[in-house]
């Protein structure tokens, strides 16, 4: 028996030194990735010889051949990229396989071109701010399969529309979703309902300047469908007592945020006193919520 395991570590050894050699090597060519994406102006982070994460403010002036560079660091955990994200080069990021947090701003990418986001399958979280016209969110289906996607934002896009929303509505495993300043309305917002882990909920108010607002009075009553939530975020609206009083139809709610929201301070103390278990915070509308709320609901 001592002379098999003698037998067996001999020829062990040998794949052990090759195995220590390769991973050599791939922290040299990691380390020699992270000086030269330093030199291009992007923030990178290591740990313990390896990078994980990177943040390019400036994403637009990286070329093809950097974006093939960054799809190479197999230990990355987050990535922010500012600018520069096309469908193309989203398909040269499908080897960051240990990839949990994407954040991006103005990326050009299209509703068939989300496909290599299928690929990343230890992503958590995942933000879209400003993405481009060509993306409705329809694409966001192809996530639907990720094993550990927990929140979502899509903000900043009037094409983000109501088919998009119904594929988050598609992606069950989701606990926190935010989307404001985007085209979805009521018809999209009740497709939430089928989201049966959703803990967190932001819902700011439509990019647009006229009718339909959401949200409304009416999208309240659409929320109160959601029975998991535990924190809501509403804003930019006029919201009445009568239509918030329906969301004592909440039974684990604990936060409501009211984000520039016109409410008369009155009706405001009542919401509260009718809430009690739940903590209740109201901002009054800044000048550019004012006008786009006067514009949606009327002036008073």
């Amino acid at each position: 028996m001592n002379l098999i395991v003698l037998r067996a570590t001999k020829l062990l050894a040998p794949l052990s030194a090759a195995l220590l050699l390769a991973t050599a090597f791939a922290r040299a060519d990691e380390a020699e990735i992270a000086r030269l994406l330093k030199d291009k102006g992007l923030t990178v982070s290591e740990t313990k010889g390896v990078v994980t994460g990177v943040a390019a403010k400036e994403a637009g002036k990286l070329t093809d051949a950097d974006f093939q560079m960054i799809g190479q660091l197999a230990h990355l955990k987050t990535l922010d990229l500012n600018d520069g994200l096309t469908d193309a080069r989203l398909a040269m990021l499908t080897g960051l396989g240990a990839l949990e947090y994407l954040q991006t701003n103005r990326a050009q990418l299209t509703d068939d071109g989300c496909k290599p986001l299928a690929k990343l399958q230890s992503l958590r979280t995942v933000k879209f701010f400003h993405p481009g016209k060509e993306f409705s969110g329809a694409g966001l289906v192809h996530l639907a399969d990720l094993p550990h996607l927990q929140q979502l934002t899509v903000a900043g896009s009037l094409a983000f529309n109501d088919d998009g929303l119904a594929a988050v509505a598609q992606l069950t495993r989701l606990q926190d979703f935010r989307t404001w300043h985007a085209g979805g309305t009521d018809e999209g917002v009740k497709k939430l309902k089928d989201l049966p882990n959703l803990k967190g909920l932001n819902l700011g108010q439509r990019l647009t300047y006229k009718a339909p607002a959401s949200p409304t009075d009416e999208t309240l009553a659409l929320l109160v469908e959601l029975k998991s939530l535990e924190t809501l975020q509403l804003s930019e609206a006029r919201l009445t007592l009568s239509a918030l009083q329906k969301l004592k139809q909440l039974p684990a709610l604990k936060k409501l945020i009211l984000d520039g929201i016109e409410l008369p301070p009155a009706d405001l103390e009542r919401l509260k006193a009718e809430l009690p278990r739940v903590t209740v915070e109201w901002s009054a509308p800044n000048d550019a919520y004012r006008k786009r709320i006067q514009a949606l609901f009327g002036k008073e």
